[in-house]
Order: structure tokens, then C-alpha cells, then sequence
């Protein structure tokens, strides 16, 4: 054989060994990671669905499916594909044991709820949520976060697929809507169990997705024991809310209601504010409590809620107006005196830039009355207290 011939076999044999390298690597649970992430982000859904494992097939349907796409956004269908094309994946190290693989993926996103905020607090004029972010994905002008994510992938078939394992995500959104309740009922110490229980489950079960969701939570948490360190200043600010122009009266729905105004006087942006009303009979010595309920007249979401409603901390020199129904039985009502206090508050944990106070006509003074069954009045701030129980 010549030594042009033997360069050729050579040359030939390497192409070979390349393509069977290339081959091998498409079986590589990195390989199979990347090629979900590229399918994902061409929107080629049929392909992101086969490629999940034989029981997460079984345990949802392609329509299903499409309403819970592990690594992609979760935001409404109006919002997910600008929000997914911001989506930067980065696949890294890959852990194998046996016919199981953990692949970790940097993910760069937009940070939702912290951009949410910052688009409600920078509105002018006639511009809208949804206008103004449109143009931020435009410009590539939004808050951004990096997290380490993880693929998990089971060898089946001699292919690696994603496993999911939908029905455990499905209970862990319960748990956390269930956490983020309690934490809007200001109890901080069921919340922030709650939460821990929710990230230690995440810890225990290794699937595509969880890490992202342990670091999404895991700030959350954060801000729920931060507030609660914060409990002192919280109370100690009580008075500063200023309650004006007070009136019990019926409602829209011909159910009777408290309506006002209240002012933030102080010089913190608040995200939640608590209301008690107290029902008493008697005078004097004689005065005995008989029922209570609680009101959340301002509770600033703390997940993204897709520009849907206004996400705005109730910022100081602030004036909004409240009005709630009341829950008390018929008799009760009618035969009790209703007194209404600011009984719990929480500060605004995000950093997201503050909207400018929203301008509302000067409030009257409070007599410092409380609104009677009988005839509508005011009532002035009283001194911190605890929260009632519903």
C-alpha cells in the first residue's frame, strides 16, 4: 500500500471514528439535555414531550403537557413565548449512576416578580403593564437572575429521558399557594414551616426542574423570615397608618361594609396591611368583646403575577382608599359595636424602584369614634395589638 493510499485509509477511518463520536455524544445525557433546551426554545413541543420518560408520558397527556413545560417559564400562554425566547441555558456537569443522570444547567431569566414591580412603579400617563414590559423584552431593558437549575435523565431504551414526575409538582404548587396563605395571614411561623417543608421535599426528590424551584421559594422564604425579624419595627409603625373619613355602610352587593381612607404616614413602604374589627356589647366596666374578623386591605403579591394586577407597596405620604365587607353573623351585628384597628403590617422586602405616592383627595379627619351598627362614623388608629383569629 502506497503512502498516499495508507493517508487516505487513515483520513477515512478518522471521519468514521468522528461520526461514531458524534454519534455517542447524542447519547450522552448532556447531549440529551442540550438537544431538549434547543427543541424547547424553537418551540418544538412534540419533540420536548417525547423526550420525557415513558411514566411522565403516562401521568400527562401532550395537551397537559403544554401548561407545565419543565424549564420553561411559568407565566401565562400570553407571556410564555417572549418570555421563554429571554431564557440563556447553559448545560454543565453531568453525574451518572447507573441508568440515572443529574445534568446541572445555568439558567439566565428575567427575575419576574422583581420586574413586575419595577414596571407598575415606573408607569406614566397612558402607558399600560403590558405595553411598558413588551418594550423592556424589546430592549432587553429588564432585572435578570442566574441560578443553577438540574435536569434529571433516566436511561430507557438506551436513550436518556427527562424524568419529571409531574404528580409531585402538581402537590408542591398546593403546598406552596398554601404557604404564600399563610404568610398573607401574617403567620409567619406556620408560613415559614411550610416553606421548609416545601424545600426539603424538593431536596429529597431528585427531578427535572426542582432546584429551580428550591431557589425561586428559597428567596421567598427568605423575605418571610426577614419580615418577621422585622415584627417590633412592624407594630412600633402601627400608628403611623392613619385611618380618615370612616363610614359603615352598605355595600355594592347590599351587605354591610367598612369603607375609608388610609395614609402612611411614616416614612417605610408597607406590602401588607391588617385590619381587626372588634364587635363589643356594653359601656365602661361592663363592655365585653363578643366577635372579631380580619381584613387585608393591601396584600402585594410575592410571585409574578403575569402584569395582571397592579404590584404596588403602599409607599409613605401614600393616601388609598379601602372598603371590605363584613362577616360577622346578622346578630352580631346588629346588636354589637364594631371598633376597627390596624392590627398587623408588613414592610416591602423587594428592591424594586418605589411607585410615587398616588394622589387622592385630602382625607378628613378622624373624630376617633368607632363606626356604629346604627349610624356610619369614624375611627381613629388604635394601639398595636395582636391579630385576632378568624
Amino acid at each position: 500500500m502506497s503512502r498516499i493510499q495508507a493517508k487516505g485509509v487513515m483520513l477515512a477511518a478518522g471521519v468514521v471514528c468522528a461520526f461514531l463520536v458524534a454519534g455517542c455524544q447524542g447519547h450522552t445525557p448532556q447531549r440529551a439535555a442540550e438537544t431538549y433546551l434547543s427543541n424547547l426554545k424553537f418551540y418544538n413541543y412534540p419533540a420536548c414531550y417525547q423526550a420525557l420518560s415513558h411514566q411522565d408520558q403516562i401521568d400527562r397527556t401532550m395537551d397537559q403537557f403544554l401548561g407545565e413545560v419543565p424549564m420553561a417559564p411559568e407565566v401565562s400562554k400570553d407571556w410564555f413565548k417572549g418570555v421563554l425566547r429571554t431564557y440563556d441555558y447553559k448545560v454543565g456537569d453531568s453525574k451518572t449512576d447507573g441508568d440515572k443522570a443529574i445534568v446541572t444547567v445555568s439558567v439566565t431569566r428575567p427575575d419576574l416578580a422583581l420586574w413586575e414591580r419595577t414596571v407598575d412603579a415606573s408607569l406614566k400617563g397612558d402607558e399600560t403593564p403590558d405595553s411598558t414590559a413588551q418594550k423592556n423584552l424589546a430592549e432587553n431593558t429588564y432585572p435578570k437572575v442566574t441560578y443553577d437549575d438540574a435536569m434529571v435523565m433516566v436511561n430507557q431504551g438506551g436513550e436518556w429521558r427527562l424524568f419529571i414526575d409531574f404528580p409531585f409538582k402538581e402537590n408542591i404548587i398546593k403546598e406552596h399557594k398554601d404557604a404564600v396563605d399563610l404568610y398573607h395571614k401574617h403567620d409567619y411561623d406556620k408560613a415559614a414551616a411550610a416553606y421548609q417543608k416545601i424545600l426539603d421535599e424538593l431536596d429529597k426528590e431528585q427531578a427535572t426542574g426542582n432546584a429551580g424551584l428550591k431557589f425561586q421559594y428559597g428567596r421567598e422564604l427568605a423575605d418571610i423570615q426577614n419580615a418577621q425579624k422585622q415584627l417590633p419595627d412592624a407594630q412600633a409603625y402601627v400608628p403611623k397608618i392613619v385611618l380618615s373619613d370612616v363610614d359603615m355602610k352598605m355595600s355594592a352587593s347590599r351587605v354591610p361594609g367598612i369603607f375609608g381612607k388610609m395614609t402612611n404616614s411614616g416614612d417605610k413602604p408597607i406590602d401588607e396591611v391588617q385590619f381587626t374589627v372588634t364587635y363589643s356589647e356594653g359601656k365602661g366596666k361592663t363592655k365585653k368583646d363578643v366577635f372579631s374578623e380580619v381584613h387585608t386591605p393591601i396584600a402585594t403579591a410575592l410571585e409574578f403575577t403575569n402584569f395582571g394586577r397592579p404590584v404596588l407597596p403602599f409607599v409613605p405620604g401614600e393616601t388609598r382608599n379601602f372598603g371590605f365587607r363584613l362577616t360577622a353573623p346578622t346578630d352580631i351585628q346588629q346588636k354589637a359595636t364594631p371598633d376597627l384597628t390596624v392590627t398587623s403590617l408588613v414592610f416591602t422586602q423587594s428592591s424594586a424602584p418605589l411607585p410615587k405616592p398616588a394622589v387622592l383627595p385630602s382625607p378628613s379627619p378622624s373624630p376617633g369614634a368607632s363606626p356604629a351598627a346604627a349610624a356610619s362614623a369614624a375611627s381613629a388608629p388604635a394601639a398595636a395589638q395582636s391579630p385576632a383569629k378568624n
